[in-house]
């Protein structure tokens, strides 16, 4: 098509004015789906034209001049008398959007014909959404608002399109009651590339769902932006990415194949709104230590919990920077650390007590992005960990106590479930701190004699299903690396809920052993040792 299709203005008019009076302008619908499902939840009927002569002329050609030319009430009218009687044969609860002229709004007479457009096929008027935009808005504002108030009474629904280029104030979103806020595409547009649109975005799906409106937006083209789009709440979409226009018959067959998304904005993910309030929540109720920082390492957030373990009151916290907060040498080292796991993404977990106190706290911090994943601050998490701490002193403590008394007289303590198998040993001598369960009962079978341990292996086995005690003998490389004879003895135990458990002792008897030798040579009649 050429840039200038019309040979003059006067032929460009005639020609838009025999379309919008010989119905040759027809509708075209372009999909608005749910970002969480994918599904269809209505369609935006649009205007198109295709000239015999000149080809396809874009709505940017023809409606301004149609709109000079007082023609767009007639085109607008046409368009819904003919979209609702297509979309009336499809199936599913989808919704029809229309965007009408203010100068069709402004006149009553005119108001009471698009409803009886409307009203004419069996579209369900509640299914019905009408888009105005902000400039549009402020034209006439007692007029729109009669219309809507009228327009509504009939179930139809009402949007406001374009939102946030515009200068919407808060009482006019009150006080026209929309049904939908529509994200301007320009916010759109730049929404991956610029964090300033984004906090923008965000801002309206949170102003959105604060009024319980659902939130379109426009011009949705990238997988990227559907993905903050529904990481900030956002309900429904519309775009190339989700559907180019489309001619009815098209509509006809998408819908017949597609699935059409009928929830209502409750049944909707949680939005900004509902979570800044349930993070409000969880912070103040925390029985943890919850801050946020932020990236130049000032409080954003911080609960009373993790105020009382700073030992400042929330209000000398929150906005202020770590040198403001604490001791300068602890302050270094809280921004050195930041900064590493800033850089790194490393989540940190250290153990922390403030000079002269002794209190102990497990610091964990985690660096926070926003949706396309740049670096905004570090959450902190605080626990008081003073009596776990204390709890494990006094097991290390009685732990060494156990290892004195096993040195002296050496018995090793030892549990298996009923089929026999080893479920706990207790710590022997020179045993390494932290050694496993598993690391421990494979170095006690490493220092059997191994001609024993097949014997006692199956001495062990045959008294598990058919006796009530077992005991046994044999010969075991001690911790201090000499060898030495052990009795195991065990006997059963059965719990409440059934379960038999096996509850032993390996004993040093070595002296025994030793004495039973001499007591042999000396009178080889009775029986030694096996």
């Amino acid at each position: 098509m050429a840039t200038t299709p019309f040979h003059t203005a006067d032929a460009l008019r005639q020609r838009i004015a025999d379309a919008v009076c010989h119905e040759k302008i027809y509708p075209a619908y372009q999909p608005i789906v749910c970002l969480r499902t994918r599904a269809i939840h209505g369609l935006e009927v649009l205007a198109r034209w295709h000239d015999p002569d000149f080809g396809a002329v874009p709505p940017k050609d023809f409606i301004p001049i149609a709109l000079q030319a007082s023609l767009l009430p007639l085109l607008t009218l046409n368009l819904v008398r003919r979209a609702c009687a297509e979309a009336g044969t499809w199936p599913g609860r989808f919704c029809l959007a229309f965007n009408v002229p203010p100068s069709l709004l402004q006149d009553a007479p005119a108001v009471r014909l698009l409803l009886e457009a409307m009203a004419e096929s069996s579209f369900p008027l509640d299914r019905i959404c009408i888009e105005m935009t902000e400039d549009e808005l402020v034209e006439d504002e007692p007029a729109a608002e009669r219309a809507f108030g009228y327009l509504k009474s009939h179930g139809i629904r009402v949007a406001l399109d374009d939102f946030g280029t515009g200068f919407s104030s808060m009482v006019r979103l009150s006080r026209f009651g929309f049904d939908e806020l529509k994200i301007d595409g320009s916010l759109i547009q730049r929404l991956t590339t610029d964090r300033e649109s984004r906090k923008v975005v965000s801002a309206i799906i949170g102003l959105g769902h604060s009024l319980d409106v659902p939130v379109v937006a426009e011009w949705v083209e990238t997988e990227a932006q559907a993905d903050v789009l529904r990481e900030l709440g956002c309900d429904y979409a519309q775009g190339w990415l989700t559907g180019r226009p489309m001619p009815g018959d098209a509509v006809a067959q998408l819908l017949a194949t597609a699935p059409v998304h009928a929830a209502s904005p409750a049944s909707q993910p949680m939005s900004p709104y509902l979570r800044q309030h349930q993070l409000s929540s969880l912070y103040n109720s925390a029985p943890v230590g919850l801050a946020f920082l932020d990236l130049d390492m000032r409080y954003a957030a911080a609960n009373t919990q993790f105020a009382r373990m700073v030992g400042r009151p929330p209000c000398e916290i929150v906005g202020s920077h770590v040198r403001e907060v604490y001791a300068p040498d602890i302050a270094a080292w809280i921004v050195l650390e930041s900064q590493r796991i800033l850089d790194s993404g490393d989540t940190s977990r250290i153990e922390f007590r403030f000079p002269g106190r002794e209190e102990t706290f497990l610091v964990v911090g985690s660096r926070v992005t926003d949706e396309t994943a740049q670096p905004i601050g570090i959450s902190v998490v605080s626990i008081d960990i003073t009596d776990r701490k204390r709890v494990e002193e006094e097991l290390r403590t009685r732990e060494a106590t156990y290892r004195a008394v096993v040195e002296l007289g050496p018995n090793v303590l030892w549990v298996s479930d009923a089929a026999g198998t080893l479920t706990y040993i207790s710590p022997v001598p020179q045993e390494p701190e932290g050694c496993s369960m598993e690391a421990r009962m494979a170095a006690w079978y490493a220092r059997m004699d191994e001609s024993d341990r097949v014997r006692v292996r199956a001495e062990w086995l045959a008294a598990v299903h058919t006796r009530d005690t077992f005991e046994t003998r044999f010969r075991l490389r001690w911790f201090d690396e000499r060898w030495r004879w052990v009795s195991s003895r065990a006997t059963p135990r059965t719990a409440p809920d059934g379960t038999r458990s096996w509850f032993g002792v390996f004993t040093d008897i070595s002296r025994q052993v030793e004495l039973e030798q001499q007591l042999a040579r000396r009178h080889p009649a009775l029986p030694g040792p096996d």
